[in-house]
C-alpha cells in the first residue's frame, strides 16, 4: 500500500511541478525534464548524500510514473489548473509522506534523529528547490508559503513518538495527520508565515 501512494506522491509532484513552471514558457522537453527532477530531485539528493542506492536506480518505475505525469500536466495544463487547489492538497500528503518515509529510512539506518529530520525534509522540499532554481523562478524558500515548516514539525514529531509507541506505524499515522493537516490548514486558510519570523519587517 505505501508503495502505491509513494507513487501516487511521485505522480503529484510532477504535475505540479509542471504547473509551477508554466508561465516561465518552457518547451516540452524542459518541462518534462523540470516535473522528473521535482518529483525524484530531493530524494536522489538524499540517497547522494548518504552514499546510498539511488531509489530510482533501483526501481525505475519512479521515473515512467514521473514521465507519465509530466507528459500529461504538459498537454492538459488548462483543465489541471482548474483543479489545481485540489492538487496543492495532494501534493502536501504527498510531502508529508515522502518526509516522514525518508525520516525513518535514514532512522532505519541508525544515524542521528536531527539528521533523519534533514533529510526527511530535503526528500519533501529537494526537487522543487532544483526546479525553481533551473527554472530561474523564486524558490518557495524565498516566500512566506508554509510549506516547509509543516514538514520540519512533523518529521521532528515522528522521532519524538517512534519510541514511544509500541508500533512505529502508530507514530507514523500521527506524524502524517499532523503533517499533512497543518499543510492543508495553510492551504485553506490562505495562511502565510507570520512576518515576525521572516526577514521583511515592514
Amino acid at each position: 500500500m505505501l508503495y502505491i501512494q509513494e507513487m501516487l506522491g511521485t505522480a503529484v509532484f510532477a504535475i505540479t511541478g509542471v504547473l509551477a513552471i508554466q508561465k516561465v514558457g518552457v518547451d516540452l522537453f524542459g518541462a518534462i525534464v523540470l516535473g522528473i527532477i521535482t518529483a525524484i530531485g530531493g530524494g536522489t539528493i538524499r540517497d547522494l548524500l548518504l552514499d546510498l542506492p539511488i531509489f530510482w536506480i533501483a526501481d525505475f518505475n519512479y521515473i515512467w510514473v514521473a514521465l507519465f505525469a509530466a507528459l500529461l500536466a504538459f498537454f492538459l495544463t488548462q483543465k489541471l489548473q482548474q483543479r489545481y487547489r485540489l492538487l496543492l492538497y495532494l501534493d502536501g500528503f504527498a510531502a508529508a509522506l515522502f518526509g516522514l518515509v525518508a525520516t525513518e529510512k535514514v532512522v532505519g539506518l541508525e544515524l542521528a534523529a536531527p539528521l533523519a529530520v534533514m533529510m526527511g525534509l530535503l526528500t519533501s522540499i529537494g526537487g522543487g528547490i532544483a526546479r525553481d532554481v533551473l527554472a530561474g523562478r523564486a524558490s518557495l524558500l524565498m516566500s512566506r508559503e508554509i510549506y516547509a515548516t509543516p514538514i520540519l514539525l512533523g518529521c521532528t514529531l515522528y522521532v519524538v513518538l517512534r519510541d514511544t509507541f509500541p508500533s512505529i506505524r502508530i507514530a507514523g499515522w500521527i506524524a502524517l495527520i499532523f503533517t499533512s493537516g497543518l499543510r492543508f490548514l495553510a492551504i485553506y486558510k490562505d495562511l502565510q508565515m507570520p512576518v515576525i519570523f521572516t526577514t521583511r519587517r515592514d
